[in-house]
């Protein structure tokens, strides 16, 4: 894994990491419909 992507993974560097990995989970599973993933995308930016 490359170190920047690495340094992306840790959860001291990036707080949000959770989140982060439950929207990308939705896009792929609403196949990106940006529209039914909203609540994740709230949640990140609280």
């Amino acid at each position: 894994m490359p170190s920047v992507t690495q340094r992306l993974r840790d959860p001291d560097i990036n707080p949000c990491l959770s989140e982060s990995d439950a929207s990308t989970r939705c896009l792929d599973e609403n196949n990106y419909d940006r529209e039914r993933c909203s609540t994740y995308f709230l949640r990140i930016l609280s």
